[in-house]
């Protein structure tokens, strides 16, 4: 009988012992426990956002237990690595009752003791973000800053996997670049390189691309050299999830850019190129030079998902021919004084894909540039033409040197029709960028594209102020 006294306390003993260890290993300390059933909780006091002032331990425990449980029923933690996010199953989170009330201090706001299952987590982590390789310690940090974050007990709760990584933890990658090649560069442009290149790019950061060229240590910039540089940039961001806060687009599209990919910049004008980092890790901007090739790229932890640009809707419109009347040119020659060139317009999307699959299509912006007048000089005894549409047309006595002053016959090439024009000058073919709300605002320089060929049933085309054609009167 004495024996199994013996073996019973000893039993009891060393349970009490057992339990005492794993409290205190969850920071309670010894005094704290062997006090639990007898502490009181003066006004005042929190366990996350559960009011427990005036109770005793005892009843304090009773309160939580079913708080607690409403807490797990309705718990719902995000998990966000880059531009992916997802939720982990509530089985892998747990609260512990005793080890809370044994933390907490009377008149105090106390946090909630949870646990995460480490084996649970890791289950969870490699299933969605298999192309990671994640160490144990990294597992350890992700797991402890998730009960940290949970202690509060509000929810919902967004827990950043990259908050918790070393810097070696994931291995950085070039995640987007472009290349573009050209003879003859200037020492402002190399300048402008270097000026881009190691600039690091933070957290939900916004860039603009004027404040960083604007210096008078880079040198003046071509409009040419600027268009290049904001181009290369913004080629590189439509591979990324970056946001296009500002783009604009120019007058003429250069024959080096292929339609979609431009951008251009103009500090005097106030016309910049400016996107923001959406993700909770830094990316950093990276250029290089050599034998007449210019290299961007950035460099950052990998996306879930890889974004493509898709140019697609493409449409060319034919420029019209303006006719004017020369003394100084012979009979029946014809002097082209300056070429004409096609109007483009592009629809610019960026693709959303992984593992190959697509899965969705954001419209960026549509892109829009308007044709260039051809303009021919006939001698100044004009020729009557079968079917003309208008052989009343006021005439010019001798050939006018400013476009802004001249009046001239414009012709349809479709049907050879001609008619008199309104004056033309060089601010009328601006480019316009209709860009989405969703991605960032461009400048539109014109008006938008519906107002192409629009001569009406007798073939005669009246241009507006900006020189784009609209329907005749």
């Amino acid at each position: 009988m004495n024996n199994n006294l013996k073996i019973v306390i000893t039993a009891t003993f060393s349970s009490i012992l057992l339990l005492a260890s794993l409290l205190i290993s969850s920071g309670v300390s010894a005094a704290d426990f062997f006090t639990i059933g007898s502490k009181k909780f003066n006004d005042h006091t929190y366990v996350g956002p559960f009011n427990i002032s005036n109770t005793k331990s005892k009843n304090a425990k009773s309160k939580l237990a079913s708080d607690f449980t409403e807490l797990q029923s309705n718990i719902e933690v995000n998990y966000h690595y880059q531009d992916h996010h997802f939720e982990v199953p509530t089985e892998v989170f747990s609260f512990d009752i005793d080890a809370t009330i044994a933390s907490a201090q009377s008149g105090e706001d106390n946090p909630i003791i949870v646990h995460v299952s480490r084996e649970g987590l890791t289950t969870v982590l490699r299933q969605e973000l298999p192309f990671l390789t994640l160490s144990d310690e990294s597992i350890d940090a992700i797991a402890a800053g998730t009960e940290e974050e949970l202690e509060t007990g509000i929810m919902p709760r967004n827990i950043h996997v990259t908050d918790y990584l070393n810097s070696n933890a994931i291995p950085v990658e070039k995640i987007a670049s472009s290349i573009y090649s050209m003879d003859g560069i200037s020492t402002a442009f190399l300048n402008g390189l270097k000026a881009l290149d190691g600039k690091s790019v933070g957290a939900f950061e916004s860039v603009s691309l004027a404040e960083l060229l604007n210096s008078t240590e880079i040198g003046v910039l071509s409009d040419e050299e600027s268009t290049i540089l904001a181009s290369l940039v913004y080629s590189a961001i439509l591979q990324t999830n970056f946001t296009i806060d500002e783009r604009n687009i120019s007058a003429v599209l250069s024959s080096t850019i292929q339609p979609g990919f431009e951008a251009t910049l103009d500090i005097p004008a106030n016309l910049d190129f400016r996107f923001t980092n959406p993700n909770k890790s830094s990316f950093t901007l990276r250029t290089d030079s050599s034998g007449g090739e210019i290299q961007f790229w950035i460099e950052g932890i990998p996306l879930y998902y890889e974004y493509e640009p898709d140019i697609n809707e493409v449409e060319t419109f034919q420029p019209r021919t303006v006719v004017q009347y020369s003394a100084f040119v012979s009979k029946g020659q014809v002097t082209v004084k300056k070429e004409g060139k096609e109007g483009i317009s592009a629809v610019v999307n960026r693709t959303i894909k992984h593992d190959g699959q697509l899965i969705d299509s954001i419209r960026i912006a549509k892109d829009f540039y308007a044709p260039l007048s051809k303009v021919e000089l006939h001698p100044l005894e004009k020729e009557e033409k079968s079917g003309s549409a208008d052989n009343s047309s006021e005439t010019n006595s001798s050939e006018q040197t400013n476009d802004n002053q001249n009046t001239g016959t414009l012709t349809d090439h479709n049907n050879q029709d001609q008619t008199t024009g309104e004056n033309q000058n060089n601010s009328e073919n601006q480019g316009n960028t209709d860009t989405d709300n969703n991605t960032g605002s461009g400048n539109n320089n014109g008006p938008s594209s519906s107002t192409n060929n629009s001569a009406d049933k007798s073939g005669k085309l009246e241009y507006d102020k900006s020189g784009l054609p609209i329907t005749g009167k």
